[in-house]
């Protein structure tokens, strides 16, 4: 008899064992903004952590029990904790955001910042998220002074030539979009034109007018066929220099960084040895 209470306690414990594991977190991560951004120092920081827990996550609408919490402050602390809250689902996936409130930034030329998920079932944390490239926490936002004037920044892409895996023929409308509102703050994004479409198809470009007191560090991507397909890879990065009111981008983006030639330039109003440097710093 004492036997088999010691096997029926035994299986009742593993029972409990797993759906203890069941009941944990399965996974958090791509933390955006990724380590190593510039931000400014005159506007709120946005937050973005993703969670999955088997069977919880994956339904419509927040997970029951999952929490998440945003800490930030200098390099080892201390940090300040703010309270995450839902935003949607991706996938399976659900996202929380938090923000560090610009008042944080004065005066600093970085701050540091991680996040945590919290399963309330089981009272477990889930610790070290990684951001979207996959560095580990904590990361490091660097703070730049904002736009000293309006700037008006010219892009340049290139669409991948035929026989590369992202050619399309037709492509549609091309779009602009990033991390700034005058971009559409990842939304669907700023028509492009294409300057010069028989001797040129594949270029595109926008002029596009950011406003002073604005951060300079920009993260863009584009969309295509009537800005609805995002581009594959990560995003593309520039600095405006607001030294003058008209930046050009230095360089000709080539869509999901594809590895192939450049399409040839044209109406761009500047000196074809202009473009030779440009080109050259592109490669």
């Amino acid at each position: 008899m004492k036997r088999l209470l010691s096997i029926l306690f035994a299986m009742a414990l593993l029972v409990s064992m797993t759906g203890f594991a069941q009941a944990t977190i399965g996974w958090a991560g791509q933390i955006w903004p990724v380590n190593g951004t510039t931000v400014s120092d005159n506007s709120n920081v946005g937050v973005y952590l993703q969670i999955w827990k088997d069977g919880v996550t994956s339904g419509a609408g927040q997970g029951a029990g999952i929490s998440a919490t945003l800490y930030y402050g200098p390099n080892g602390g201390p940090y300040t904790s703010v309270a995450m809250t839902y935003n949607t689902d991706v996938g399976n996936n659900d996202e929380y955001t938090g923000a560090i409130p610009s008042s944080a930034l004065q005066g600093l030329s970085e701050i540091w910042f991680y996040c945590d998920a919290y399963d309330e079932t089981d009272m477990t944390t889930y610790s070290g998220a990684q951001d979207q490239w996959g560095n580990n926490p904590p990361f490091q936002l660097v703070i730049t002074q904002t736009l000293s004037q309006d700037v008006m920044v010219t892009f340049f892409m290139c669409m991948p030539p035929e026989g590369d895996p992202e050619f399309d023929p037709a492509p549609g409308e091309i779009c602009i979009t990033g991390d700034h509102a005058e971009i559409t703050n990842w939304g669907s994004g700023v028509p492009m034109a294409q300057v010069c479409p028989f001797f040129s198809p594949r270029f595109y470009q926008v002029s596009v007018l950011f406003l002073a007191g604005g951060n300079p560090y920009v993260q863009y991507k584009y969309r295509k066929q009537g800005c609805s397909i995002w581009e594959p890879g990560g995003n593309h990065t520039v600095f405006i220099d607001d030294s003058s009111p008209t930046f050009w981008v230095p360089w000709v983006d080539h869509w999901g960084y594809y590895m192939g030639p450049d399409c040839p330039l044209c109406g761009v109003g500047v000196e074809p040895s202009t473009w030779g440097e440009i080109k050259q710093i592109y490669r």
